[in-house]
């Protein structure tokens, strides 16, 4: 795996991870803010971010991630770099809000009577990895599985939400033909529907939720956003396009 050291964006990363990993659990909020600020201010980090988010169902993972092994529950990170990374991002951003408390996840998996040592546990577990999938990505190597991984992912989802959203477009088409709007209006709507295909077949995540949102701005001002309308939103957002 070749690493760009030279990097100042994988320099100041790697230095931020190594201070939280070798900080003490009551300096441990600062440090977490730190590194996401880091990750916030360079564009290569925030592009490794941004490709690992996509199409990643948090709480699906975080859920994924409890494990039950009978004597104890522990939180393991999934194989995947991409959801690793992910994971670790939304959770560090829950802690640093904070929407979930650090301290009780420290006891819930990586109990230990010395709360320094569960915390030494979970960089061992939770950091270290994370900065390894983190450098991964950030590699040539990386680079181009993140590519692959990421166009399939594109193709299964563009599948399926074709397959099931033929139905509601044709549906609102002809809601739209048959309401009272004048012709003009009439002809616009159905243009956007119509080229609502076109945009889920482009596969792009975020294009798609843009258009969705403009959209549904005109199907809510035209009095046209019922049942069916709904239905499709349903659609898009069970396949986390929304």
């Amino acid at each position: 795996m070749q690493i760009n050291y030279d990097s100042e964006a994988v320099c100041a990363f790697v230095a931020q991870c190594d201070e939280l990993m070798n900080t003490k659990l009551i300096m441990s909020n600062q440090k977490i803010r730190m590194l996401l600020k880091c990750m916030a201010y360079y564009d290569d980090l925030r592009e490794v971010v941004d490709d690992c988010k996509y199409n990643f169902d948090y709480d699906e993972e975080y859920s994924r991630a409890i494990v039950n092994l009978g004597t104890a529950t522990v939180f393991r990170l999934p194989n995947s770099m991409r959801k690793k990374v992910a994971l670790v991002v939304c959770l560090l951003l829950d802690f640093d809000e904070p929407r979930r408390n650090f301290v009780q996840f420290l006891q819930d998996f990586f109990n230990s009577e010395d709360r320094n040592e569960a915390y030494g546990s979970f960089c061992k577990n939770i950091i270290a990895p994370f900065k390894e999938a983190v450098l991964f990505l950030m590699s040539d190597e990386g680079k181009n599985s993140n590519t692959e991984e990421k166009d399939s992912k594109k193709r299964e989802v563009n599948v399926a939400i074709s397959e099931q959203t033929d139905y509601y477009i044709r549906t609102a088409i002809e809601a739209t033909n048959s309401s009272k709007l004048d012709e003009a209006e009439r002809k616009d709507i159905i243009f956007m529907l119509d080229n609502l295909k076109t945009i889920l077949d482009l596969r792009d995540a975020q294009l798609i939720k843009a258009y969705w949102l403009g959209l549904k701005n005109t199907l809510q001002y035209n009095k046209l956003f019922n049942k069916n309308a709904q239905g499709l939103e349903e659609v898009l957002k069970a396949y986390l396009v929304l």
